[in-house]
């Protein structure tokens, strides 16, 4: 319990409320936190998808499967043309960083993203959370 503490956590997030949001939006670091500190309660894909659609979340084990990555899309390449381009950032829960995550944009629909997320701590940073999101420009109609 003073880990959920220590991190700002609510003492019991709706884990599937989370999920059925993460349909719509982009969840939040402290529920992405609750979802893999509780990894073992979800199944942990075996392969990476094919194509996945707006709304698709994964659970992967680095450990297990390298190529996680490998899901059928095309991402926006670097200069080089071969290296998908993703950016990076350290997500706080808090004052306190928790998490890396990775994102791609789709190279055909740039509304189309991959997010892919791991905690920090050395337990468990070879839990991977992944989410697929078609996101909504503000502003337009």
């Amino acid at each position: 319990m003073a880990e959920r503490q220590l991190y700002g956590l609510a003492p019991r997030l709706d884990i599937q409320q989370i999920l059925a949001e993460a349909q719509h939006r982009w969840l939040r670091p402290a529920e992405i936190c609750e979802i893999l500190r509780n990894y073992t309660k979800f199944q942990i894909a075996p392969e990476p998808p094919n194509r996945p659609t707006s709304g698709s979340l994964f659970l992967f084990d680095r450990k297990v499967l390298r190529y996680f990555r490998k899901d059928g899309h095309n991402w926006r390449k670097k200069k080089d043309g071969k290296t998908v381009k993703e950016a990076h950032e350290k997500l706080k829960v808090g004052s306190v960083d928790v998490l890396h995550c990775y994102y791609a944009h789709g190279e055909e629909n740039e509304k189309f993203q991959r997010r892919s997320y791991w905690l920090l701590e050395q337990d468990l940073m070879h839990i991977v959370f992944v989410h697929y999101l078609e996101v909504k420009m503000q502003g337009l109609p």
